[in-house]
């Protein structure tokens, strides 16, 4: 059996990586919600953190893959998304392999590969595809055990995958009631305490670079707690217009009823229900955890906040795969089943494409031709302020420019004043304002 997963997790592994490889942005880009990248590289290039609550395990893992000698720094850190999708996609057919046929297994995993929404987060630079790999590693460590298999050790090991996880991400926490059911006695007591382990990179966040920094002085108990917790944004949860939440829940629905065409998603309900019968305690799990997530994805006030989602399509592929296994059991052979991840891979790859991306590259080399000498550039928008950080601290562009951020400020005097002897430009989409 550990030789099948190798062997059909590998093959799903290459065929995803060969698939977000063909597609993958070939540089910083905004597509797929991809505004914060700038971010993210600039922080892996110059040692400090990024936004909070600092994504500490993804940092490690940029910090390597930035160093890579292929491509433009932005590059390399989509390769690192593209490489945790595919990884996430190989620990779905790992998974499922403990309870259903090879042949839906594949199927399963090859869905997930190329569901729109996974797959365009497979191809920026963001923390989307790396908290998917952790969640669905912790849900293999945390799946039904092939006889032998099982010892308190893996409630232990499940713990700190899920804690490194949500040190990538805190949305990953929403897996509780998943794991919190698996366990009892012991058994919990070692998950919680592998859980705690995995949070150890957030405390060790302040050795990262000297302070303060742009968004946070964690050279204090209380400035690291409000970095960690990401008190900047904690305005934004539950904070939609109550208004808005039946049109921001029916596009909800609409976007994960499209991931595995609508045949598969009907599949992945009847494996849900087709679980419940079979194993109650981990079905009501599962839904505690979508419900949980819904509700957050969906009332959190930002335009991209459905992409919180992504990290928990891995459940949504362990579902259909056990549908595809009952079917496949009244005698429907798998093979036919790969026409859900064929039509999927054919509709959307024009849509999902980013290999001649090069808005942002040539928007900041635009911009910074405008920009007069030794110029502060004052910007209102995240992905201005990261593409220009990004265009100084990765590709060495404009040295003598001035970057300040109008939400970051923390001056008393305003940008302007701050300027005072200096030509100073707000960063508009399309040219500079120079007044």
């Amino acid at each position: 059996m550990k030789r099948k997963r190798l062997v059909l997790g590998g093959i799903v592994f290459v065929i995803a990586l060969l698939i977000y490889l063909l597609t993958l942005a070939p540089d910083l880009t905004w597509s797929h919600w991809g505004a914060d990248g700038g971010d993210f590289v600039t922080a892996a290039l110059t040692g400090r953190v990024p936004h909070p609550p600092g994504a500490p395990v993804y940092m490690l893992l940029a910090d390597v893959f930035v160093r890579l000698p292929w491509g433009t720094p932005a590059w390399r850190l989509n390769l690192l998304s593209a490489v945790m999708g595919a990884g996430t996609v190989a620990g779905v057919t790992a998974t499922l392999l403990r309870r259903a046929r090879g042949g839906a297994a594949l199927v399963a995993g090859l869905a997930l590969a190329c569901a729109p929404l996974f797959w365009s987060q497979s191809l920026i630079t963001e923390v989307s595809t790396t908290a998917a790999f952790f969640a669905v590693w912790t849900l293999f460590l945390a799946a039904g055990p092939a006889p032998g298999e099982d010892s308190p050790g893996r409630a232990l090991a499940a713990g700190l995958v899920w804690g490194l996880g949500v040190a990538v991400h805190p949305i990953l926490v929403f897996l509780a009631p998943v794991l919190g059911g698996r366990w009892r006695g012991k058994g919990r007591g070692l998950l919680v305490a592998g859980f705690l382990s995995g949070l150890l990179p957030y405390v060790l966040l302040p050795l990262r670079g000297t302070w303060p920094q742009p968004w946070a002085d964690m050279s204090s108990l209380a400035g690291w707690w409000d970095f960690v917790s990401a008190r900047l944004y904690q305005g934004y949860v539950f904070g939609l217009p109550w208004a808005d939440w039946p049109r921001r829940a029916l596009a909800a629905a609409t976007l994960l009823a499209r991931q595995f065409t609508p045949v598969g998603a009907a599949l992945a309900l009847w494996g849900g229900y087709r679980l419940w019968e079979r194993e109650r305690r981990t079905a009501v799990g599962m839904a505690l955890t979508v419900i949980g997530v819904g509700l957050y994805a969906v009332g959190y006030n930002t335009a991209d906040s459905l992409v919180y989602f992504v990290p928990f399509l891995p459940l949504a592929a362990l579902w259909l795969g056990e549908g595809l296994a009952e079917v496949a059991g009244r005698g429907v052979p798998a093979a036919v089943w790969l026409l859900l991840p064929a039509l999927s891979l054919l509709w959307h790859w024009p849509a999902l494409d980013l290999s001649h991306d090069w808005t942002a590259r040539r928007w900041l080399e635009c911009i910074l031709a405008e920009a007069p000498p030794d110029a502060v550039l004052v910007t209102s928008q995240d992905a201005h302020t990261f593409t220009l950080w990004y265009a100084q601290a990765g590709l060495g562009l404009r040295p003598d420019v001035s970057v300040v951020d109008r939400d970051l400020w923390g001056e008393e005097v305003s940008p302007e004043e701050w300027a005072a002897g200096r030509p100073w430009c707000y960063v508009k989409t399309e040219s500079l304002v120079c007044p």
